[in-house]
């Protein structure tokens, strides 16, 4: 059975608007990119070149044929899922035995990542590199590597200036040489746009040493309805749809990619306060939006979901991560939690992560469906019953039950007065004795060999100059 499919919000003439002014912005404004060699590939691979003014544009001819060439995304063939993912930015913990929001510490990190890693719908990772203590500056970006190489089992975190590149770079070698993993299945790299329109130069660099190297960096793609992109919804749409195509034309140059990959990460940007909110209606809105153009040239499409403004664990967070979650998937057959985190990526909760884990595990058994066949529809077993009779003794709800109905391990499964002998215990309640748990269970696993390690932290002393002693887990 399918359970996703919603009809298109745009009309068919307001698909073919966006479209066409996608193409007058490739065509008409160009994008600024600021590396003489990628606008010099670009422009081999078909763009028209200023390099006076480091932009390059595209023709509408140029983009129509792009699209048309572009390998179709079978969309019809889709197996609907939900993913959870807690990853690690700049920010606060918010310490569950405290209740204080905290500034990150390495052993608070390292108990984040415990939680992910004993959690069941949830794959923790080390997403980008921050200021924490006990490690020198100089050092930070392959610290924040070798920790993802450790316990996440290949690299991970931001590349934000050229000179981290070769660092990485050598540590995935060693370790590709030691596990016998390619390069290419262990690196990851990103860098984004920055919006509107503009290939930065430290970015390009980026993404260029890599690329020369067979290697795929990541380009982020974010826009501010207000801010970095009009703000309008459908405007904000078409500048953001000529970016993401921008991005496919990229790696089709340098990779001869034939997919097209689109994705949306559009939110307004508030007029009041100036922050870039994700809890808001117009976030999903601009998903679904993004994702009937995807299906318009049969794309690949993600959509940036599961997230909250919200402070704390509360009914705020949860309304909105599926407020921003729910359509999307039920548009695409996809979307993705981002599990723990809250305040616009400033807060990291345990306790919203363990939350999030059940959100994940109850949306796909939404997805998942039911199946319609002759046991199923279960008429014998009615006729056996019969008018007045009672279900729940037959050997057909022992048998399919737990098939069929999803049982919650944090939600309340009692009425009131078995709730309330109970204990009288909230979702958070349940998830901080769940934590503390986690906590005293075995301590987060490493995935390289210590001969591995010590390469790999050889490499920063050799490369920065500072000697990290091995890192334990808690």
């Amino acid at each position: 059975m399918r359970m996703f499919g919603l009809g298109n919000l745009l009309e068919k003439s307001e698909e073919d608007l966006v479209h066409l002014t996608m193409l007058r912005i490739l065509d008409e404004v160009g994008l600024i990119v600021e590396d003489e060699d990628v606008i010099d590939k670009l422009g081999e691979f078909g763009g028209r070149v200023d390099r006076d003014r480091m932009k390059v544009s595209f023709s509408a001819q140029f983009v129509e044929q792009f699209i048309a060439e572009s390998q179709r995304f079978d969309w019809e063939s889709i197996k609907p899922s939900v993913s959870g993912h807690a990853g690690v930015y700049f920010g606060y913990y918010l310490d569950p035995e405290t209740d204080d929001f905290k500034l990150w510490t390495l052993p608070d990190l390292l108990r984040y990542m415990k939680v992910a890693h004993y959690l069941p719908n949830t794959v923790g990772s080390i997403s980008y590199a921050f200021p924490i203590d006990a490690v020198p500056n100089e050092a930070l970006v392959p610290f924040f590597h070798y920790l993802s190489f450790k316990f996440m089992g290949r690299s991970g975190a931001s590349l934000n200036n050229i000179r981290w590149c070769p660092i990485v770079l050598e540590m995935c070698e060693a370790f590709s040489e030691e596990t016998g993993a390619s390069i290419g299945q262990i690196f990851c790299g990103h860098v984004h746009l920055i919006s509107p329109l503009k290939f930065g130069h430290e970015e390009a660099k980026i993404f260029k040493f890599f690329a020369e190297r067979g290697l795929r960096v990541g380009i982020g793609n974010m826009s501010s309805m207000g801010g970095t992109a009009p703000v309008t919804l459908s405007g904000a749409i078409a500048i953001h749809l000529a970016q993401a195509i921008f991005i496919n034309i990229i790696y089709r140059a340098y990779f001869g990619d034939k997919n097209l990959y689109l994705g949306c990460s559009i939110s307004p940007l508030d007029m009041s306060t100036g922050i870039y909110p994700y809890g808001r209606p117009e976030k999903e809105i601009c998903n679904v939006i993004m994702a009937q153009m995807a299906r318009r040239y049969g794309a690949h499409y993600v959509g940036h979901t599961g997230h909250s403004d919200a402070k704390r664990p509360s009914v705020e967070s949860g309304f909105q991560k599926a407020l921003n979650s729910i359509p999307t998937l039920m548009v695409c057959g996809k979307a993705s939690i981002c599990c723990g985190l809250l305040s616009v990526d400033e807060v990291f909760s345990p306790i919203q992560m363990i939350i999030d884990d059940e959100i994940v595990s109850a949306l796909n058994r939404f997805v998942n469906g039911f199946e319609v066949n002759e046991e199923t529809l279960a008429f014998d077993v009615i006729k056996q019953v019969g008018a007045g009779g009672c279900f729940i003794d037959t050997e057909h709800t022992a048998r399919f039950h737990r098939a069929e109905i999803w049982q919650p391990r944090i939600f309340a499964r009692n009425m009131f007065r078995a709730w309330r002998e109970k204990g009288a215990k909230i979702d958070a309640e349940i998830a901080k004795e769940m934590w503390s748990d986690i906590m005293n269970r075995e301590q987060l696993p490493s995935r390289i060999s210590q001969s591995l390690e010590r390469k790999l932290l050889k490499i920063v002393e050799k490369r920065t100059g500072v000697k990290i002693e091995p890192i334990e887990a808690v």
